[in-house]
């Protein structure tokens, strides 16, 4: 399954945009690793990858508390649950149980699409409108 940022995720923030940008690429390439059996490279990369989100997650959720956004709990509720699947699967890994490549890559692609394309667009619009 494909994992790639295209402009049509764009949130209009580009601070936010370009961490997404790199969130996807990290993302890919987790899946990569996976598809390709390299294990070690998989957990190094998982780490790397919850690294970035949590930093990520981070900025976005200091915007919302700051210009008090109306979905911050909902909001922080997804990275919250991301964070705690991806941790999940980290732990799998760190025990050589095996992750599968196809149900990882499919539940990566599909949240980052939806979070992306749905709830971050809605927080790009409404930043967007708190600064004009």
């Amino acid at each position: 399954m494909a994992i790639q940022w295209t402009h049509a995720l764009a949130v209009g923030v580009s601070e936010i945009d370009a961490q997404h940008q790199e969130l996807f690429l990290r993302a890919a390439r987790v899946v990569d690793a996976l598809d390709a059996g390299e294990r070690a490279d998989v957990v190094e990369l998982v780490q790397y990858l919850h690294g970035h989100a949590v930093t990520h997650f981070g900025l976005e959720e200091t915007w919302m508390r700051e210009t008090r956004y109306p979905g911050f709990v909902r909001h922080k509720a997804e990275h919250d649950r991301f964070v705690a699947d991806l941790a999940q699967i980290a732990g799998e890994l760190a025990r050589g149980q095996g992750a599968v490549p196809f149900r990882v890559g499919r539940w990566l692609a599909e949240w980052l699409e939806t979070h992306v394309g749905q709830s971050d667009l809605e927080l790009g619009r409404y930043l967007a409108r708190r600064s004009a």
